[in-house]
């Protein structure tokens, strides 16, 4: 696969302390590290449509890779079960983007753009997400635009539970959910890159979603 020349901040990434975290997550659960790697190429191809600077944007594409680190601290029988998550369980799962921070900090990963991300990216836009039930502009601009396309990845991928869903029906699913779960603005975004730009991830995605 050719990346993309900023998706190379990715890769540089896996050899820092962080680095070796999600090293970690790619022996304990394979899924979830090829969905960061994909987030975080989806980051690169979204990110030149943001308002942000250049530095903003290496920042964005390495917090969209960390985003699920935190999951190495979540139990494989909760991680990989194949049934439905009781209540307990996903309690505990859902304790994943304070795990990720806390994890950061303690590698001494003082990037508040990547630790706001990190923690943030399962709020929603209403403010019925997790862990802060932060709603609206409260949440920061890199964790609702990861909220969108870790979304957009996950309905793509097949799970234990349900086949993949096509392009069209995430598409569908995250006009359904603007301004509600996701940032309408940011949503628009993602929905309006063109085919030729979304190519790269739709490759990547086709033989590495397995």
């Amino acid at each position: 696969m050719t990346i993309c020349p900023s998706y190379a901040e990715v890769i540089s990434l896996q050899q820092t302390n962080a680095g070796s975290w999600m090293r970690y997550l790619m022996y304990k659960s394979p899924a979830t590290y090829r969905h960061c790697a994909r987030v975080a190429l989806l980051a690169e191809i979204i990110s030149p449509q943001l308002p942000i600077c250049e530095n903003e944007k290496a920042a964005f594409i390495r917090g969209c890779f960390l985003h699920d680190v935190g999951k190495v601290r979540v139990p494989n029988d909760i991680l990989h079960k194949k049934s439905r998550l009781s209540d307990w369980e996903w309690e505990i799962l859902r304790k994943h983007p304070q795990y990720g921070e806390e994890i950061l900090i303690h590698q001494s990963f003082y990037d508040v753009n990547i630790l706001q991300l990190v923690r943030f990216h399962h709020e929603r836009y209403d403010g019925a997400g997790y862990p802060d039930r932060l709603a609206g502009d409260r949440i920061p601009l890199f964790a609702r635009a990861c909220s969108v396309i870790d979304a957009f990845d996950s309905m793509l991928s097949a799970r234990p539970y349900r086949m993949p869903l096509t392009k069209e029906q995430a598409y569908d699913e995250l006009e359904k959910n603007k301004n509600t779960q996701f940032d309408g603005s940011l949503v628009d975004i993602l929905i309006n890159i063109s085919d030729e730009e979304m190519g790269l991830y739709f490759g990547y995605l086709n033989t590495n979603a397995k």
